[in-house]
């Protein structure tokens, strides 16, 4: 680390050994300046990086700040103005008992109402988190599954304080709100491969069941008359479209092929013969 970090680094009351320590264990992979930053919300937060209070997470490049939903509990109950929450509530206005009567695998929103004592008045704050924004897929999706209500209540909680306590909380997200974007990206570049194959699949065997094969003495079906009939009308085949033509009118006992399988090539090919 440079000397010019290390100095910075004394603004925000961490020692030099400190600040090393927090870069090779807990903030690792970050630059001089995710560091700063990093630093700068433990002090200003009051979470401690050592104890794991406070994580510092990069993906794809971009570093995020993230702590659990107990730190922004406690970061707000510091500020002396926390007045406490609500129990969460799905759906609009079901309670996680009436979601559960109702057997619903899990919620489609969630909501949560944290209150803050403003000018000596209790003011509520609420807020609401969708699941399909913040439900991560694969291997990622263990406690979701485990906890459906649980999960999705303490991202909207998570909104809520940082709604009320905007000056405290901004630029810290926590865990739950974040495991989305630890998704693999290729699961789901994988399935959508699989889907297309899928697809493809599904179009040859529909083309093999219209478009049966060329047999001696088989008169050609309709569905293999428009096959060869789109196959001339390509730009690549006009100068032999003609021949396409005439060649349809005429017998093709001689001329063994899958219709489905044709190109522009094999159909030259037939037409020179």
């Amino acid at each position: 680390m440079s000397k010019e970090t290390s100095l910075a680094m004394k603004d925000v009351d961490f020692t030099p050994g400190q600040i090393t320590t927090i870069k090779e264990t807990v903030a690792v992979g970050a630059s001089d300046n995710e560091l700063r930053l990093f630093l700068y919300q433990c002090s200003r937060t009051g979470l401690d990086p050592l104890s794991r209070q406070i994580h510092f997470i990069k993906r794809g490049g971009k570093a995020t700040i993230q702590t659990g939903i107990d730190g922004f509990r406690a970061i707000a109950e510091r500020t002396g103005k926390y007045a406490g929450n609500d129990d969460y509530l799905f759906n609009n206005d079901m309670s996680m008992f009436d979601m559960l009567k109702a057997k619903m695998e899990h919620p489609i929103t969630a909501t949560a109402t944290v209150y803050k004592i403003v000018g000596g008045v209790k003011v509520s704050f609420s807020a609401t988190a969708i699941w399909d924004a913040y439900c991560p897929k694969g291997g990622e999706s263990f406690m979701w599954k485990k906890m459906p209500y649980l999960m999705l209540g303490k991202c909207a909680e998570a909104l809520a304080l940082r709604k009320a306590f905007p000056n405290d909380l901004s630029g810290v997200y926590t865990e739950d709100e974040m495991q989305q974007a630890n998704a693999p990206k290729q699961e789901v570049v994988a399935t959508a491969t699989q889907t297309k194959t899928q697809e493809l699949k599904k179009k040859v065997t529909e083309a093999k069941k219209v478009e049966a094969e060329f047999e001696e003495d088989k008169p050609m079906t309709d569905e293999q008359r428009l096959k060869i009939e789109e196959l001339a009308d390509d730009e690549k085949c006009a100068d032999v479209k003609e021949k396409v033509l005439a060649w349809l009118t005429g017998s093709v006992k001689d001329h063994t092929y899958d219709a489905a399988e044709l190109t522009i090539t094999k159909l030259k090919k037939i037409i020179s013969e």
